[in-house]
């Protein structure tokens, strides 16, 4: 089976980073393209984050696009405190390299080769919505040409940035709400009701550090930030990674359970970037705009991880 051709608009973070590594790792994936969107870091940070990775990988080949330094109503999105100025933990100097981004912004990039593709690309959505709903916005045929779309985002219960939303929801809301009404025949959400439950503990960060490759001990130092501010806040010391679990469900769907349902995001006031997630049919019978996630199995993700990208169990 030829491998599945796929895009990543993220905005590296720790956990897109890990979404990108297990993608480039796996023979089930043909990353065609990376796009950055601000989010976890502003978009100076996101798109030097996204090319470094791609080299620490040995795969400068894979073209980086530059996307949205701001949300849909013009705000420059919070950056997340949990993944340090860099949006790696501090440790993003630690892979610089002299890759250069793409003189085309990913909205045109996005719009031009989905629309190329038909019914061929994979898009996955790990940061902010922004760029999706621009390339939404500016091609009619946009949405109907995706061959799926699978977002990290929302959640059923608790959010992380208020006591209802989820970060990349909550930093641009307008775009998730249009993205997830724009008729895309193929959208799976994977919430924090999930990627909760998938974190790094420190005894597994510890056996990635003793593989004792350039690329393990840039996982694990990443990955301590996170985990620190973890132990800070909740005092629960593993480090979350709620990205990588897109690609994961990608190469093995039965890691999680996905429900259809209708999900709306709410855009301004107390609880905006709440995502209201009908899966029993309350408001919107019959009517489904997308699968949400509402189970994971833990050790079958796990197994997937670390085997792909290290060849090896790490427990």
């Amino acid at each position: 089976m030829s491998p599945e051709p796929i895009i990543i608009d993220c905005d590296p973070g720790c956990d897109d980073a890990l979404a990108i590594i297990l993608a480039l790792h796996s023979q089930e994936c043909d990353l065609k393209a990376v796009c950055t969107v601000a989010g976890n870091g502003a978009i100076d940070n996101t798109t030097c984050n996204a090319l470094n990775i791609l080299a620490l990988c040995d795969r400068s080949d894979i073209p980086v696009y530059r996307g949205c330094s701001r949300a849909l109503d013009n705000r420059q999105p919070a950056t997340v405190e949990a993944f340090g100025d860099d949006g790696l933990g501090g440790y993003a100097q630690s892979i610089a390299s002299d890759n250069h981004e793409q003189p085309k912004d990913a909205v045109a990039f996005l719009v031009e080769y989905v629309n190329n593709h038909p019914g061929e690309i994979t898009l996955f959505a790990t940061g902010p919505c922004t760029n999706i709903a621009c390339a939404i916005r500016n091609s009619a045929e946009f949405a109907t040409n995706l061959k799926r779309l699978i977002i990290m985002g929302g959640a059923k219960y608790t959010g992380n940035v208020s006591p209802v939303a989820e970060y990349n929801f909550w930093a641009d809301p307008q775009a998730a709400h249009e993205v997830l009404q724009a008729g895309i025949a193929n959208v799976t959400v994977i919430g924090l009701d999930v990627t909760n439950k998938i974190a790094l503990t420190c005894e597994m960060r510890e056996r990635i550090r003793l593989v004792g490759t350039r690329l393990s001990r840039f996982l694990y130092d990443i990955t301590r930030e996170g985990l620190d501010d973890n132990w800070r806040s909740r005092h629960k010391a593993v480090a979350p990674m709620h990205d990588v679990l897109t690609v994961a469900y990608m190469l093995d769907p039965d890691i999680l359970e996905v429900r259809p349902a209708n999900i709306e995001v709410v855009v301004d006031g107390l609880a905006k970037g709440q995502s209201i997630i009908d899966i029993d049919g309350h408001w919107h019978e019959g009517e489904c705009n997308a699968g949400y996630a509402a189970s994971v199995d833990a050790d079958r993700f796990y197994h997937l991880l670390f085997t792909t990208i290290f060849d090896e169990e790490i427990e």
